[in-house]
């Protein structure tokens, strides 16, 4: 990062913590606004709790904020209210609104934060395997480390991430979150994630096949990797593994004789330099289908560490973990909270088998379905009703503050 880029970000830390000791009026109970992904994406909870409140909530003046034109022009073609961060009108609704909701920070609705007294709420953008924030590998040296005590006080005196309410899956996801932002325990509520809402809507099925041109008797494969911190140090990792597929024309046609396609989605924060070929089709992020509506048409799930193994678990389909860098994952800056034998059946790390989940081997398909319940058991509580999760944190939302 260069030294203006540092001056930026410092400057802006310490305008936020004076936005926070200023801490404004009272609020428009309700307005509430909703951003996502830094502002430049209309997705994940965010957006599909917004379109439920929009549908539901007549008394409440729901709000999407964006750094994005283009996302401002979509949401208003779909008849709801947006602005762009720094308009006179968004700076107004963000200084009134009574609940703000984000997917990643207080960046998703703008640099500098104007909702000092307004209920924040963390919808995030998955559940944590990771370790996250406070629960780093890196913060967790804070007891021996000054840099990383000096980095712990200062996201404690103010941090993007604040949030007065926090949304969970299960009890163990709850207690993660607990430990990742050090949240008081009855702040955090087992509602299920709003855009799992997706997953069981077939009305998007169908869309989406279309979209894709996919035929019902073809078999849809997922593969949808995490990103990664070496990614950025040299050939992302899963260029790497495209450039193996690519290569391998055995493999190429197989899926096409056995009626497969392969979907490879990458992480938003990863780029990849391959076009689609054959029966392997990378969805580049200028593909405008979101992650949680491949999912709800995918049939097989091949991931890593990636949260979407969480959501994807929820339709009891095959899910494969591929994981040829687990040991060097676990130990890195942020690490993570379970062994893979905590949540899984099987996993693997060689190609060959890799090769052998996509081609849907019977062997491979009946372990990614165990993969799926033991994950369920974990991570996904029995008690939410599948499909119903953006009325449930409605619900948990109205109760908490009523």
């Amino acid at each position: 990062m260069s030294f203006k880029a540092v001056f930026i970000n410092i400057c802006r830390w310490l305008i936020n913590v004076f936005l926070k000791i200023l801490y404004l009026k009272k609020r428009d109970r309700n307005l509430w606004v909703f951003g996502s992904w830094r502002g430049k994406r209309y997705a994940d909870n965010s957006k599909i709790l917004f379109e439920y409140v929009n549908k539901h909530l007549p008394d409440i003046n729901a709000v999407w904020i964006t750094k994005n034109p283009e996302v401002k022009q979509h949401i208003l073609n779909l008849g709801y209210k947006c602005y762009l961060y720094n308009e006179k009108a968004a700076i107004k609704i963000r200084l009134n609104a009574g609940f703000t909701f984000y997917t990643n920070g207080m960046a998703d609705i703008g640099v500098y934060d104007l909702s000092q007294g307004s209920k924040k709420i963390a919808l995030w953008h998955g559940m944590p395997l990771k370790r996250l924030f406070f629960a780093t590998n890196n913060l967790k040296k804070r007891q021996t480390s000054l840099i990383r005590k000096i980095q712990y006080l200062i996201l404690k005196i103010y941090a993007p991430m604040h949030r007065d309410i926090t949304i969970a899956t299960s009890q163990t996801a709850k207690n993660f979150l607990i430990e990742c932002f050090e949240v008081k325990p009855d702040t955090v509520l087992i509602t299920g994630q709003p855009r799992n809402d997706t997953l069981f809507d077939k009305s998007f099925v169908a869309n989406i096949r279309e979209q894709l041109q996919h035929n019902t008797d073809e078999l849809f494969v997922l593969y949808m990797p995490t990103w990664r911190e070496s990614d950025k140090k040299g050939k992302p990792f899963l260029d790497k593994v495209i450039s193996v597929l690519y290569e391998d024309t055995v493999f190429q046609n197989e899926l096409i004789n056995r009626g497969i396609k392969l979907y490879i989605k990458p992480h938003p924060n990863v780029v990849v330099n391959f076009e689609s070929k054959g029966n392997i089709i990378v969805l580049k992020h200028s593909f405008n289908i979101d992650a949680q509506e491949i999912l709800a048409v995918a049939d097989t799930l091949i991931t890593d560490y990636s949260s979407a193994f969480i959501d994807f678990a929820l339709l009891e389909k095959p899910i494969h973990f591929y994981v040829p860098d687990l040991e060097d994952y676990s130990k890195d800056r942020l690490g993570v909270f379970l062994n893979f034998e905590d949540f899984a059946h099987s996993w693997f790390s060689d190609f060959g088998s890799l090769k052998k989940s996509i081609l849907n081997e019977s062997q491979s398909e009946y372990v990614g379905i165990l993969n799926a319940k033991k994950v369920n058991e974990i991570y996904n509580d029995s008690d939410l009703v599948k499909g119903e999760y953006s009325s449930q944190t409605i619900k948990a939302l109205t109760a908490f503050y009523s």
